[in-house]
């Protein structure tokens, strides 16, 4: 995926505490995707303004991590949720 692309979660698509999982969740029609807490990290990201680049560089600091290590992993977790109709990009 282009690292100028912008990605967001899908009109429909929400995040929220799932109290009785005790979990943070994706919720669509018909399904629900239980989050972890990078998971979380990076949806709290996908606001439609920011690059995936701007979305990587921001963990990779929150964290203190190497970008080079930080982006494909928040590359393949966003394609997995357009591949699942959750995200557009």
């Amino acid at each position: 995926m282009d690292p100028s692309k912008i990605p967001a979660l899908r009109r429909g698509i929400r995040r929220q505490y799932d109290s009785a999982r005790h979990a943070h969740v994706l919720l669509g029609p018909e399904r629900v995707i239980v989050l972890d807490d990078i998971a979380v990290e990076i949806t709290n990201l996908l606001d439609g303004t920011r690059t995936l680049a701007d979305i990587s560089s921001t963990l990779a600091e929150k964290f203190a991590a190497d970008i080079a290590q930080v982006q494909p992993d928040v590359t393949a977790f966003i394609e997995e949720l357009i591949e699942k109709g959750l995200a557009t990009a």
